[in-house]
């Protein structure tokens, strides 16, 4: 993985989260010991968000990951104005991951479905499915 790194100071710039749970458990945060969003359609709003951890059980850990200013070269293009937005971060999940920029505060939207599936919304600036190694044996 290509990384790029510029020297501004992200002060008072987060995302935004708000998670929509349809599951039929409650979300856990940061390793399980605090219930975070209901079951059955529970919602919660978390502002200025950074690097956390969701659990949903049975199915796996959401991991946010904050990428302040750190691209992801490989997918930052001028064809995509997005990708070069000075804030970003990077949501993986189930060997999927989402990546994302922003100007300003960012928002994310997450919706777990009743199967325990994960929609992602990222309602300023974009973001897409990216492909990062796992692992990976030198």
């Amino acid at each position: 993985m290509i990384i790029q790194q510029v020297s501004q100071k992200k002060e008072n710039y987060m995302y935004d989260v708000k998670i929509t749970n349809n599951y039929i458990y409650s979300i856990f945060l940061d390793g399980g010991k605090k219930m975070i969003v209901p079951p059955n359609g529970g919602k919660a709003e978390l502002n200025k968000w950074g690097s956390h951890i969701l659990n949903v059980p049975g199915m796996g850990d959401i991991n946010f990951i904050d990428l302040s200013e750190t691209k992801l070269n490989q997918y930052t293009t001028p064809k995509l104005p997005w990708t070069e937005a000075t804030w970003g971060g990077l949501i993986r999940y189930r060997s999927l991951d989402a990546y994302f920029r922003y100007e300003g505060q960012g928002k994310v939207d997450v919706v777990v479905d009743k199967w325990g599936s994960v929609a992602l919304e990222f309602a300023k600036g974009g973001g897409m499915i990216v492909s990062l190694d796992d692992l990976i044996v030198v």
